[in-house]
């Protein structure tokens, strides 16, 4: 049975404060579970209701949970529907411990992370590389669908600046459908970033509705989207080398910032 304390720890885990201060954060659902026990993260506690076992696949999922040595907790539907975040639960949350990667966990596969900056564009022979630097991105659907697509694409990992809604919020990480799991994700400000970006030749491209056309792709590039009303903030517009839009033909204003950053990113490494 789920203790009141255990309970009580499910649902402050919600909150960005507590999941900050325990270094944990909830995960539900089938495949999110079944990604995040293949991943090097660790599972700490799960709660399971009995729908769990109306499938092989979740009866595969709860031997997976035990070989993994974690606590099982038996809840009833009521009970997990309070625990989890979504109307229709499927039968299982858990609560994980936070990864923690720093900017050197970043550089691409095959890339020494003191590597010098390239020369020339990707036909130098160097492979493209990315980074995406998200600025005060609001909305954890946006946030999990960029890291998503980021892991997708082939980015290094990605970079959330201040302001940026936390990776870990469970919206986030159900959007993410694991990719938060496997790419890392670093939580600096530009203080740090840039010289780390200088020092290793990526250039900083930030997207904006005034942005000129992608043009000449650079070797290595830290692709910066901010809010979804304001824009990228004027911290980044310094910092950039230059400004990255796409131009639209219709009557839309602007797209949406997972649409606009999907775009560029494939741009950027095809």
């Amino acid at each position: 049975m789920l203790s009141r304390r255990e309970a009580k720890q499910f649902h402050a885990l919600r909150l960005r404060k507590a999941r900050e201060a325990q270094g944990l954060f909830l995960a539900e659902g089938i495949r999110t579970v079944e990604d995040l026990l293949a991943s090097r993260l660790r599972v700490r506690l799960a709660a399971s209701s009995s729908s769990l076992e109306d499938t092989e696949r979740g009866v595969r999922l709860l031997q997976a949970i035990a070989a993994k040595g974690v606590e099982v907790r038996d809840v009833t539907d009521a009970e997990l529907g309070a625990l989890a975040g979504t109307d229709t639960p499927q039968g299982i949350v858990v609560m994980a411990e936070s990864p923690s990667a720093t900017l050197d966990d970043l550089h691409p596969p095959g890339i020494p992370v003191d590597s010098p900056r390239p020369s020339g564009s990707p036909a130098s022979g160097e492979a493209p590389s990315a980074i995406v630097v998200l600025d005060a991105v609001q909305d954890p659907g946006n946030l999990g669908t960029l890291l998503r697509t980021a892991e997708a694409l082939g980015a290094a990992g990605a970079v959330l600046l201040p302001g940026t809604v936390d990776a870990w919020n469970p919206k986030a990480v159900r959007a993410a459908m694991g990719a938060s799991f496997r790419l890392p994700v670093v939580e600096v400000g530009w203080d740090a970033l840039e010289p780390w970006l200088r020092a290793r030749g990526f250039a900083v491209l930030a997207a904006a509705g005034e942005g000129a056309l992608l043009g000449e792709r650079p070797v290595r590039a830290a692709l910066v989207l901010g809010n979804e009303g304001a824009g990228v903030g004027d911290e980044t517009r310094r910092r950039a080398d230059r400004l990255v839009g796409i131009p639209l033909r219709g009557r839309a204003e602007s797209l949406n910032v997972a649409a606009a950053g999907a775009i560029l990113l494939h741009e950027l490494l095809r």
